[in-house]
This record gives structure tokens, sequence and C-alpha cells, in this order.
């Protein structure tokens, strides 16, 4: 499956002083290569790398260019409802473009918009032999959703629950199918991947729904105290220098929207999709180009709050519609945070991580810092620090590699 995968998704490293190529970023680093401080204050403040960067000073992405047809019929061409169904035409093409010569497919359930809509699409494409997937901690406020909207559809459906430790015991794995960029932050389901995978020959994601058919916004990085706090420089990203030119055509929330495709939807967001790879093919359905190019195509009025998405699950999957099943109210699928302050594996790991000056240093941090950043999290007080541990967790290992 990895063959069908669009330009921004495919991987390839190039070391500028000797032109030299390869697939994998950890094959082409050597022991000699220090870490690139621009690549640093990338990954602080963001989480993924912006344009050409990466962690190791001299070597650089390398992007192939994209020729993305114009949609056909241009979406401004339709009135709301036929676009509604041709959204529905392409999203059903699209899933049963993947689904070739799968017997078992399986799509990702959130209880969200984006996944309710490929759960439908699947259950139009494959009413026999396909399945739905659900994880989260126990209390997960998705699951309940995601157990409604199967049983809406009539499709089967599995959960899994993740354990507190999931995501250290799977941190390596994790930060090697990444290329070194994903912590344990950026797979929360990994734990999920081999429980499903004898179940399963295909997986659907929906991964860049957000920025495809909703909102086209970055984030913006963490704020610069914070990496001041780490010891660590703010570097300005290049975003627009480096990504490849966007088509003519595009809408404008498109435009924005293609440089997320290339940035964080590349990096932090396939980040939390490679490691499944090992165990099971994941196709990303929404970046089939038909229907990639029709919702780059789309006006911020039909992007808002998702509203042509909701339209076409009324008309074409009203079971699932969220006018019949409201969708969860947003919090974390594996909250990091509650397991920094309750498991004891990583009481440990933290600890240990934050008690490691020499390790700290060498990859450039200051170590009060990490400390300070360490006991916040240890006590629970302020959530919403696991990501910035996750990263500095990724540094350490690039310091010990």
């Amino acid at each position: 499956m990895i063959g069908h995968l669009p330009p921004p998704l495919r991987r390839t490293w190039e070391r500028e002083a000797t032109g030299e190529r390869a697939d994998h970023l950890l094959e082409l680093a050597g022991p000699g290569d220090a870490l690139d401080p621009a690549g640093v204050s990338d990954l602080l403040a963001f989480g993924y790398l912006a344009g050409r960067r990466t962690l190791v000073r001299g070597i650089r992405r390398a992007f192939e260019p994209w020729e993305l047809a114009p949609p056909d019929p241009h979406p401004a061409a339709l009135e709301v409802d036929a676009r509604a169904d041709r959204l529905w035409s392409l999203l059903v093409a699209a899933v049963a473009d993947a689904c070739a010569g799968a017997t078992a497919p399986r799509a990702a359930l959130s209880g969200g918009l984006d996944s309710r809509a490929i759960a439908a699409a699947l259950a139009e494409v494959a009413p026999e032999g396909g399945s739905l997937g659900s994880f989260g901690d126990a209390d997960c406020a998705d699951l309940p959703v995601a157990r409604s909207v199967a049983t809406a559809l009539g499709v089967p459906h599995e959960v899994t629950h993740l354990p507190p430790d999931g995501a250290l015991r799977h941190e390596e794995r994790v930060w090697l199918a990444t290329d070194g960029t994903g912590g344990p932050a950026s797979a929360p389901g990994a734990p999920s991947d081999a429980a499903w995978s004898g179940r399963c020959d295909l997986l659907l994601s929906g991964c860049a729904g957000d920025v495809i058919w909703g909102s086209s916004r970055r984030p913006g990085p963490s704020p610069l105290r914070r990496l001041r706090q780490l010891g660590v420089a703010w570097v300005e990203p290049t975003w627009d220098r480096e990504v490849p030119r966007p088509p003519a055509w595009l809408a404008a929330p498109g435009l924005a929207a293609w440089l997320n495709l290339w940035t964080r939807q590349a990096g932090a967001t396939w980040n939390g999709v490679l490691p499944r790879l090992a165990v099971t093919p994941v196709r990303p359905v929404l970046w089939w180009e038909p229907l990639l190019a029709f919702c780059l195509a789309l006006s911020e009025q039909d992007r808002t709050d998702r509203r042509l998405v909701r339209r076409m699950l009324d008309r074409h999957a009203p079971s699932a519609s969220p006018a019949r099943l409201p969708l969860a109210p947003r919090g974390p699928v594996h909250d990091l945070d509650r397991a920094f302050a309750t498991c004891p594996a990583w009481r440990r790991a933290l600890e240990d991580m934050a008690g490691d000056e020499p390790a700290l240093r060498r990859v450039g941090l200051r170590p009060a810092g990490v400390r300070r950043l360490v006991r916040r999290a240890l006590a629970g007080r302020q959530p919403g620090r696991a990501g910035s541990i996750s990263r500095i967790r990724v540094l350490l290992r690039w310091g010990a590699a």
C-alpha cells in the first residue's frame, strides 16, 4: 500500500553535501551528524518539521513535484445539494479504490465527522467483510459515540482500551517508524496495532480530514517562553518558500490547506499512522486525488463546521448523521497527561529523563527547564504538557542514537 501514497506523504531524505539520498532518515544520518537547531526549534514548537528541514544538520527532505488535476466539475459550479452528492460519490469511490484487493477492510472510527463519513462509505462499499475499530482510554468520550455509529451503520465494531503505559512500551517502535520525529504523544493508538492486525488486512485512515474539508488553519508555535525555558532558540520556519507551489485553481481556504498538507499533515498527523504500517497496510482515504482536489476547491462556507460533510451525511447516511447521533464532547483519546501523573512506569521514566543532565545538555536542552516541566506533569498540574515531554524524549533518543 505504500506505493499509493501521494508525494506529500512519501519521505525521501538528501544529504546536501553529497546528494546522497535515502528513504529513511535514520539510514542516512550517521554518528558524526549533529542536531540542527532549526529542526529542534520546529519540533519543540510545532511537533513536526517545517518545509525541508530535518533534525539533522546538512540533511534535508527532498520533495517530489505534484501535478494535482483540478476537480471536474468544480464545486463552485454546483448547488449545495449537488455538492453534497458529489462529495459522497467521490468518498465512496475513494473507499472502493482503497479497498481493492482487501478481504477484511477496517475503518478507524472515532465517532467524529471525518471517521463516521468514511465508515458510512465503507458500509456502502463492503457490506460484507468490512469492520470498524475504535481505541481510547476506558472513559474516552468518543467510544460510546463510536459504538452508536457502528450500530446505526450495521457494521461490526471492535473497541481497544489503551493501557496507561502503552505509549511507553511502544515508544521505540514509534520513534523508528517516524524517522525519529514521533514520540509517545504522536501515536496514542499504537497498542491497538497488533491487536487489530489479525482481524483486518487493510485500515482506512481519515488522515488530513481537518484541513481537506474542515479547518485549514495551522497551529501556531508553542509559547516562545517555553522554548526559552528549555534553552532552545526560536528559528523562524520557511514554510512558503520550501513546499511545492499550489495549483492555480485552489480556493482561498485551499491555499492554507495545501500548505498544511505538506507540513502538519505530512508530519505530525501522518506520524500517528506510520507505526501501524509494520503490521497492517493503511490507506489515507482523503488523499485520493479526485476527492482531494474537490475538497481543496471548497469555499469557506462549505468548510465552516464541516457544513458540507454534515449535509452529505444527512442525505446519504442519515442513520450516522450528527443530526441523529450528536458528536462526542472534545477530549483526548488517550490522556497522556493523566498517565504521566498516575502510572508508576511513566513516573520512573520521566524522573530518569529529568535527572540525566548530561543527556539533556547533549541535545541542547536546559536541565532545570526540563525538571520543572516534569515536576508539573507528575503532579498532575496544568494538563497539556504531554506534547512537550513527548518531543523532548524524541530529542533524547537522537542523543543516544
